[in-house]
C-alpha cells in the first residue's frame, strides 16, 4: 500500500485541523508557513503513527515539516508487501 497526500490530509481533518485549512494546503510547503502550528505538528505525527502502525520517533517527527514529507517518510517505513 502507497500513501498520498489525500491520506495525510484526510487524517488532519479527523484530529481536528480545520478542513478549509486542510484544503488550501500545499503539498511541498512547510506546514508551519500555511497556517498549522507547533501543537498540531505533533498531534498529526501521533495520528498517523495510529493510522499507519508505524513508529515516529521524536526525531524523525521534527524532520517532516511538509505534506510531502510525511507521505515520503510513511511509505518509506510501511512495510512492503
Amino acid at each position: 500500500m502507497t500513501i498520498t497526500g489525500n491520506d495525510i490530509t484526510a487524517i488532519m481533518k479527523t484530529v481536528g485541523i480545520d478542513p478549509k485549512t486542510v484544503d488550501a494546503l500545499k503539498m511541498d510547503i512547510p506546514l508551519v508557513h500555511q497556517g498549522l502550528d507547533s501543537i498540531d505538528m505533533p498531534v498529526i505525527a501521533v495520528a498517523v503513527e495510529k493510522k499507519f502502525g508505524i513508529d515516529l520517533s521524536e526525531a524523525n517527527a521534527t524532520q517532516l515539516k511538509t505534506i510531502d514529507d510525511f507521505v515520503t517518510f510513511v511509505n518509506k517505513m510501511m512495510p512492503k508487501g
